[in-house]
């Protein structure tokens, strides 16, 4: 009986815990293109926090086309060759939230490739737009 009371507890803690990896929910992200007179584009992304607080992203666009950057106040951006990375100590996206960053390109087309860290440790990686 108490075998039977064991393996009925390690099922139920298996279904907890797969349960609650699936609740979690990644960050959202998404794009608006605005073109400017002189061919070059202004990528507009907002990152919205689900479940927990964003203090980092990190854009990788395989074109390498990103050729200037802004963050809102309070954020850094590092641009260089294929990867953009946006990083906050005080000012993280905080969950329900969102951020607004820009990205000035030759390519507007180019699929961008979003990984998101919390204060410790990789939230999610691997969303395109």
């Amino acid at each position: 009986m108490s075998r039977i009371l064991s393996t009925l507890v390690v099922v139920a803690a298996l279904i907890a815990l797969l349960a609650g990896a699936g609740l979690s929910a990644e960050p959202a992200v998404s794009k608006r293109v605005m073109t400017e007179d002189d061919g070059t584009a202004v990528i507009v992304v907002e990152v919205s926090a689900s479940d927990r607080p964003i203090y980092g992203i990190t854009v990788v666009d395989a074109s390498a086309s990103v050729t200037d950057i802004v963050a809102p106040k309070g954020w850094a951006g590092i641009s260089s060759g294929d990867r953009v990375v946006f990083s906050t100590v005080d000012k993280p996206v905080e969950v329900g939230g969102s951020v607004v960053f820009r990205l000035v390109t030759s390519n507007k087309a180019a699929p961008l490739r979003f990984t998101f860290r919390d204060a410790k440790s990789l939230i999610h990686s691997g969303q395109t737009i």
